[in-house]
């Protein structure tokens, strides 16, 4: 009888195969250096070190579990990997000392404070290094050469007017064009500021918190990447109806001034002051607070929306006749863009959301970066439409009297601060909820208010929109209104807001949007919005049958082959529209692929089977989309 081949387990068949190609690295670069090979030939190999070691950890070999049950197969390998770590931590010491004490002959001083600096621990493939001094440039661009993929100059980074300070906006974009940046870790960024010199203390926790906010950014896109691509998938017959070209605004309000509104309880005080201008502001409010708004009889001429999670209620029951548009993201939700007929003037806030809109072709929808919050897009709105007289009203960035929202407003949520103050805990109709620590923030009328961490990251994302408009030159006033809410620094608060006037010249919100070019034009044939959403059905069902290949193929043995999965990640590419939905687990295939550990048929099978199943799932909402269109097409009078 034939007895079964004994086999290692998947964990262990991968923590070996990083071992030995860690162990091989080691063991050429030592060669090298035993053998006085040239300097770029050891540099080379340092750097192969580095990438094999990172790997090496990855596998997290500290916490090896070793099999109760052990085949003569398994007590192979588990001997060889306990030897192979022991030689490891070992060289890995030689090469430390050696690393620290070595001169190679034709590298630059700094490259070897560099070397030095980074140690055997930096990856070269996932790490963030970011150079300062005079020899920056030299440094990066060496760095860059030899493979290390994100490579940063602090002057780059830095504020043009003062170099010793973070520049927010150049380093959100910095960060947000780095591929892949959820890999890297906030503790994974090296500060290289060259022999003798520190990265100033303020500067190190303003670009950790910068990383911080970016990576909790991308774990947002992991958490809702799905719903955005459903969520805009479903809008498309809306935009399509209703879409305006939000590019028209462009000064369309030049002369008039804006208020721009936020759900925070000081509105209360500001509703009355809003609805007794003598001469018509641009009213720009919050998703949350119309309710509040309208309650004080104030009609909005704009509803910004932002958040993809925030539900239908905020609008129902609401009387939006005299609304003149929606600003909105194209993937909040569906349901409450159908809350009226209302015209929607949509915008991307990320380059997430605005690969999906470029993936459908033929429609162009700019990009309006949000910071995360809403108010952030109306203030950028404002300046859009040419108001140079900004006036905020409930834009309180904290808790006022303990309350999260005016009276009206954010219906059906709640804020629960702990006996201590230390601590919040915030609950949302539509579970958008949220907890953590407090801090105190300084109020307009002298005291102080309890805050959070994200709403003092706004004030400052505001505070900094406002500098930034007075460095370019651009006339941008903006006042406060909110006497119980956070300071607002640039933004001069109004004690007696009975004498501010928000503008001298009417504006008339309706007319101008009448006026704007519709987003998607009534066209026929492949350019038709039916059409291209039959297309984007057809190439996620092939998707589909691509990746069932590649199952069908690992279940009859031959997945061996790494071509199948090639083509797997080929076609995701060509429907970049649901990588929202599949870019993790397709990440994780082409890691396999690149690492081609032992195992990595099996896990390339069960992802593919996963990638079958989500790109069905798409190419169903696309065509659902496709036949609600023609419906409505139909329908409409000829």
């Amino acid at each position: 009888m034939t007895q079964p081949i004994s086999k290692s387990t998947p964990d262990l068949n991968e923590k070996l195969a990083a071992a030995r190609g860690y162990g091989y690295a080691q063991q050429a670069l030592m060669q090298a250096i035993v053998d006085g090979r040239p300097s770029h030939v050891i540099t080379h190999g340092l750097d192969v070190v580095r990438t094999t070691a990172a790997m090496f950890s990855s596998t997290n070999p500290m916490a090896t579990r070793f099999e109760e049950n052990l085949t003569p197969r398994l007590i192979e390998d588990t001997a060889e990997f306990l030897r192979l770590f022991a030689v490891i931590k070992q060289t890995e010491k030689l090469l430390g000392d050696w690393l620290a004490s070595s001169e190679r002959e034709g590298v630059p001083t700094v490259i070897h404070y560099v070397d030095r600096a980074l140690g055997l621990d930096a990856d070269p493939r996932h790490d963030i290094f970011v150079v300062a001094g005079d020899e920056a440039t030299m440094v990066a661009g060496t760095l860059r050469d030899r493979g290390y993929a994100r490579v940063l100059e602090w002057s780059g980074l830095s504020r043009e007017d003062d170099s010793s300070q973070l520049d927010i906006a150049r380093t959100d974009a910095a960060l947000e064009a780095i591929h892949d940046l959820s890999i890297c870790r906030p503790g994974r960024v090296w500060l290289l500021w060259g022999p003798g010199s520190q990265c100033p203390e303020s500067a190190k926790s303003a670009l950790d918190e910068r990383m911080r906010k970016a990576f909790m950014n991308r774990n947002t896109v992991g958490s809702l990447g799905e719903r955005w691509a459903q969520q805009f998938i479903a809008n498309i017959p809306t935009l399509a109806q209703r879409g305006k070209d939000i590019r028209g605004l462009q000064n369309a309000f030049a002369g008039c001034g804006a208020v721009v509104v936020g759900a925070g309880p000081s509105l209360d005080e500001s509703v009355a002051w809003i609805r007794d201008q003598k001469v018509r502001p641009v009213v720009l409010c919050s998703y949350k607070a119309v309710k509040a708004l309208v309650r004080g009889g104030v009609t909005p001429d704009f509803i910004v929306m932002l958040d993809p999670k925030q539900g239908a209620h905020h609008l129902s029951g609401v009387d939006l006749s005299g609304v003149a548009a929606i600003i909105t993201e194209i993937a909040v939700n569906p349901e409450a863009l159908g809350q009226s007929d209302v015209p929607v003037l949509p915008y991307c806030s990320g380059t997430d959301t605005e690969s999906l809109i470029k993936a459908f072709g033929d429609t162009e929808i700019p990009m309006i970066r949000s910071g995360g919050s809403v108010m952030h897009v109306a203030l950028q709105a404002a300046r859009i439409m040419g108001c140079s007289r900004v006036s905020l009203a409930g834009v309180d960035f904290g808790f006022p009297s303990d309350q999260l929202y005016a009276t009206g407003a954010g219906v059906g949520d709640e804020l629960m601060l702990s006996d201590d103050r230390r601590s919040y805990v915030r609950r949302a109709k539509d579970g958008n909820g949220r907890s953590g620590l407090l801090i105190g923030a300084l109020a307009n009328d002298g005291g102080v208010i309890p805050s959070t961490i994200e709403l003092d990251h706004y004030r400052g994302w505001t505070e900094q929109f406002i500098r930034d408009c007075h460095r370019n030159g651009l006339k941008f006033d903006v006042f406060n209104l909110s006497r119980t809410g956070a300071r607002v620094e640039g933004a001069e608060f109004i004690e007696h807001p009975a004498q501010h006037v928000a503008s001298e010249i009417a504006a008339d919100a309706k007319s101008v949007v009448a006026r704007l070019a519709p987003l998607m034009p009534d066209t026929s044939g492949k350019s038709s919005v039916t059409a291209r959403l039959r297309s984007k059905a057809k190439a996620l069902r092939q998707l589909g049958k691509t990746c069932d290949k590649a199952v069908a193929a690992a279940r009859d043995g031959k997945a061996s082959d790494m071509k199948l999965y090639g083509r797997v990640a080929e076609q995701a590419v060509a429907c970049p529209e649901v990588s929202l939905v599949l870019t993790r687990r397709l990440q994780v295939i082409d890691d396999q692929v690149r690492r081609s550990t032992v195992d990595v048929p099996e896990r390339l099978r069960e992802l593919a089977e996963v990638a079958s199943e989500e790109a069905t799932k798409v190419a169903t909402l696309y065509a659902n989309a496709a036949r609600r269109m023609a419906r409505r097409s139909s329908a409409s009078p000829r």
